[in-house]
């Protein structure tokens, strides 16, 4: 049920209350003195949009300011994300034009985004839990080529 405004002559309170379309011009009674409050123009409109999206193409919700703003946040969040890759890759150019015995595999993210040199302890954990993950993922790989096991 939409929310309309009402404007009490007697007291001068303005306030909003629930009613049927029907009845949006009918009077109300004003919750501070009880007498009857006329309906008047909201100062506020308030909708509700439920729009499917239909994959990573621009979508067409069939609001035209709505499409173009969608389309525009897009763009720039490309935009942005492309700008933090060039940044990232900067960095790490950086680090390793300062360290010409490290290559790009040594190299390790802080939490707050900035790169720094693995020890050669942190590499070889790294070497151990790759090399784990491989053979893991390989484990997984035969058992879906052979498909699901039949019970006999």
């Amino acid at each position: 049920m939409p929310t309309y405004e009402w404007l009490c002559p007697s007291c001068g309170l303005k306030f909003d209350a629930n009613a049927k379309i029907a009845d949006r011009g009918k009077p109300k009674k004003c919750p501070a003195c009880n007498q009857e409050a006329q309906s008047v123009v909201p100062s506020q409109v308030q909708g509700h949009f439920n729009h499917q999206v239909t994959g990573p193409v621009p979508q067409n919700t069939g609001i035209h300011d709505l499409d173009t703003h969608i389309d525009r946040v897009i763009g720039q969040s490309a935009r942005q994300g492309h700008e933090v890759i060039r940044e990232r890759v900067q960095d790490k150019k950086e680090l390793l034009a300062g360290n010409p015995e490290v290559t790009g595999h040594d190299l390790s993210r802080n939490a707050d985004g900035t790169y720094r040199v693995m020890s050669a302890e942190e590499r070889g954990v790294h070497d151990r839990s790759q090399n784990i993950h491989k053979t893991a993922m390989g484990l997984i790989s035969q058992t879906w080529k052979r498909g699901p096991r039949r019970a006999r």
